[in-house]
């Protein structure tokens, strides 16, 4: 029995700690409609072809920004140059 128990452990952690990298991955926030909700701004609106992601850093015409974690629907940044973090929301 805890054997069992142990393996269903085991693949519930395998799965949220995919859940997680695949949020966190480069392919998800480019592809996704991102809105500006509070600290540092590299711009309103990062949509799909407005930004660009090169080694965990947002380029855009207003500013880098590197990307400190995402939660799916949350994105947390932090301005490259004045270390201060600003929060996006995603609208996809």
């Amino acid at each position: 029995m805890k054997e069992r128990i142990f393996k269903l452990f085991l693949i519930i952690v395998a799965i949220v700690t995919t859940l997680v990298l695949y949020v966190n991955s480069s392919y998800y926030i480019e592809n996704q409609d991102w809105k500006y909700a509070d600290g540092t701004h590299i711009g309103d609106w990062l949509g799909k072809s407005n930004f660009e992601i090169k080694g965990r850093i947002i380029y855009t015409s207003n500013g880098n920004a590197k990307i400190i974690f995402s939660f799916g629907k949350n994105l947390i940044i932090e301005n490259t140059e004045t270390q201060v973090r600003g929060y996006y929301v995603n609208k996809s």
